[in-house]
């Protein structure tokens, strides 16, 4: 007769992390610092978002509202996060048994798509411009106003990257460390929209098309960065494998059991942050309940020491 195990490992995030993939337990005091450090990027994100896309409709830039529109989406993925991919700590129940963990993949396809939409109005902006352009339409010049909006918002970008490596570094939360990196992505593209909106504003007429050009460019970038969302999110709604490298060290973590006599099957699929895992094996024929019990426990335990404690694990044992 077939003997079933099914585990589900004890979860070390309680707290409400805004990142996908952060598999370190914190503590307490370090879940609610890392709450705050991310409220506060809201927060920054939100403002700059006003200030750049008040000064860019006021001042005749497009590149500045397409950089507005940038901090509109981080603006919308930090706040995603913050309300929703919390949920997919939660526990187990009997109407989702497999947890949570795909509110995490929903909320990441949200967010590409408005991304998506985001870039697609930036581009349809810019491109119109720059036809009315070559047909003789004047292009405005940007305000000197701009100029200042711009430079505030690298500053605070860069203030943003050093805060939130800090608090990464202070509470181990390498996701954070890579937050803030986007911060300084955001802060470099912004350089660009600086030097777009400074040309068309100092070197004169012809060279005021640089404003729309720059905000091209801004809506190539945030279109590639919802493609890097939205593929993997689409494979793991679809439930595509793990890679072959994880399922061959799954493999050899189960046959350098003793008592395993062979693989029937491996099935696998990511669910948010959780690795699920539905497993057939072979066990030697006079291997007892007991050996199998504890069969069972050493590949959940070696299971948890190479992809971390957010797993479930289901396993399937039979008589060679």
């Amino acid at each position: 007769m077939n003997i079933i195990h099914r585990h589900k490992s004890e979860h070390t995030h309680r707290h409400q992390n805004f990142m996908v993939k952060i598999l370190d337990s914190h503590t307490a005091k370090e879940s609610k610092y890392i709450r705050h450090a991310v409220t506060i990027g809201c927060i920054v994100n939100l403002l700059l978002m006003l200030l750049k896309l008040s000064f860019g409709y006021l001042g005749n830039s497009e590149a500045l509202i397409a950089d507005g529109y940038h901090s509109l989406g981080d603006l919308a993925s930090d706040i995603l996060m913050l309300a929703f991919v919390g949920v997919s700590f939660k526990e187990v129940s009997k109407k989702f048994p497999y947890g949570y963990g795909k509110f995490e993949t929903f909320v990441a396809l949200l967010i590409s798509l408005i991304l998506v939409s985001i870039s697609t109005i930036i581009l349809k902006n810019g491109i119109m411009t720059i036809i009315e352009y070559s047909k003789g339409e004047t292009i405005e010049r940007p305000d000197i106003w701009t100029i200042l909006a711009i430079i505030i918002a690298i500053s605070c970008k860069e203030m943003l990257f050093r805060y939130y490596r800090y608090v990464g570094k202070k509470t181990r939360c390498r996701a954070l460390i890579s937050s803030g990196w986007h911060h300084r992505t955001d802060a470099l593209s912004s350089i660009a929209t600086l030097l777009g909106v400074s040309g068309a504003y100092f070197l004169g007429e012809h060279w005021r098309i640089l404003d729309p050009i720059v905000s091209i460019l801004i809506g190539i970038i945030i279109l590639v960065s919802a493609f890097k969302i939205f593929i993997p999110c689409f494979f793991e709604l679809m439930e595509i494998s793990l890679s072959n490298d994880k399922l061959d060290k799954v493999e050899k973590i189960i046959m350098e059991i003793k008592n395993v006599i062979s693989i029937k099957s491996i099935k696998s699929r990511k669910s948010g942050p959780f690795y699920l895992f539905d497993i057939d094996i072979n066990v030697g024929a006079n291997t007892t309940v007991a050996q199998t019990s504890e069969i069972f426990e050493e590949i959940k335990n070696n299971l948890n020491k190479e992809f971390g404690q957010n797993i479930h694990v289901n396993v399937v044992a039979s008589p060679a």
